[in-house]
């Protein structure tokens, strides 16, 4: 597939089968992952693989009993039960140390994230150009996945990646006008 292909067919998908994803598939999008940029190439990425249903529940018990308060309530989410029907997930994790001692060591906290999110932008669109469904899933606490990872505490989990096989033709979700998203030389309303 053409770069810009996989750009336009990527989706979330929240719908798997029952496939076996195999491990070549995951090497070759971790592989991907693998090449993203990083402030002072530093690669603070580190990715945790769980094939097993019972650590996979643990994963998607991090995203029960979250609520969000609102000035006169609280909303409660969701959980992302789709989780638990994918055949792998891969949790994206940070290393908050990655830093130490080098320049990038000033922002240390947003570059670790920054490359991280932009790992798993490569592994999503690796995913697509394997012919796999995944979705980047941010909504979870922190701690309970940690506890279910078994994190040491310089590791920082980023983001939550069901992959599978699907049989799902998600249709494009509108996107704005590329002229509502640029501004030229300074920000305007517009």
């Amino acid at each position: 597939m053409e770069f810009f292909d996989v750009v336009l067919k990527r989706r979330s998908i929240h719908y798997f089968t029952d496939e076996e994803t195999s491990d070549d598939d995951i090497n070759y999008i971790l592989e991907a992952a693998k090449w993203t940029p990083s402030a002072g190439n530093c690669q603070p990425w580190r990715f945790v693989i769980l094939r097993d249903p019972k650590k996979i529940h643990k994963v998607w018990k991090s995203t029960t009993g979250i609520n969000i308060k609102t000035s006169k309530r609280s909303v409660p989410i969701n959980p992302q039960n789709f989780i638990k029907k994918a055949p792998v997930i891969i949790v994206v994790c940070t290393d908050t140390t990655a830093y130490r001692g080098r320049q990038a060591n000033i922002k240390f906290d947003l570059y670790s994230i920054q490359d991280s999110a932009a790992a798993t932008m490569n592994l999503l669109l690796a995913a697509c150009d394997r012919g796999l469904g995944a979705c980047w899933v941010g909504m979870f606490r922190e701690e309970a996945l940690r506890e279910a990872l078994n994190l040491p505490p310089e590791m920082k989990p980023v983001a939550i990646i069901p992959v599978g096989h699907t049989r799902s033709k998600e249709k494009p979700q509108p996107r704005r006008f590329l002229e509502e998203l640029i501004h030229h030389e300074t920000y305007r309303n517009k």
